[in-house]
């Protein structure tokens, strides 16, 4: 439905050269850099689970950072593999949302409703936006360096 506003997902074109094991090593160990915690591993797939304030203190330039939970796995295909995934930034959206309604609050009692959902859909995408759009940016091509490297 209107899960793509809070998911990220995609898929890298994998190099036979590498095993399935190796690719989803890389995948742990590029998660371990972005510092998500509990990461589940399984033959077949990599899982993690890194709730927002778990790492509130931590370093936000990371790609990841805004993504709470996650799956990678591998999908074969005539001739080709790929490395499947899907992020969620759930809980960054909400958090955004409480932004966006204290900023219609603001809006609302300096010049009525109207400017209170000016501010408040400015809030929540600067605040969401913002940080999705790098996302974008900046999460495909960390993974696809990941799996890619020997």
């Amino acid at each position: 439905m209107l899960d793509f506003i809070w998911h990220l997902r995609g898929a890298a074109t994998l190099k036979d050269t590498r095993s399935d094991s190796e690719v989803l090593d890389s995948v742990e160990q590029l998660l371990q850099r972005q510092r998500k915690t509990r990461i589940l591993r399984s033959s077949d797939q990599v899982n993690f689970k890194s709730p927002l304030w778990e790492g509130y203190f931590g370093p936000n330039w990371l790609a990841m950072v805004i993504y709470d939970d996650g799956r990678f796995w591998i999908e074969r295909s005539i001739g080709t593999r790929c490395l499947k995934y899907d992020l969620r930034s759930l809980h960054g959206f909400v958090f955004c949302l409480f932004g966006a309604v204290m900023f219609f609050g603001f809006g609302a009692a300096d010049g009525g409703v109207v400017k209170g959902v000016k501010y408040a859909a400015f809030a929540f995408g600067w605040l969401y936006g913002m940080n999705m759009v790098l996302a974008w940016l900046r999460i495909p091509r960390a993974i696809r360096k990941a799996v890619t490297q020997s």
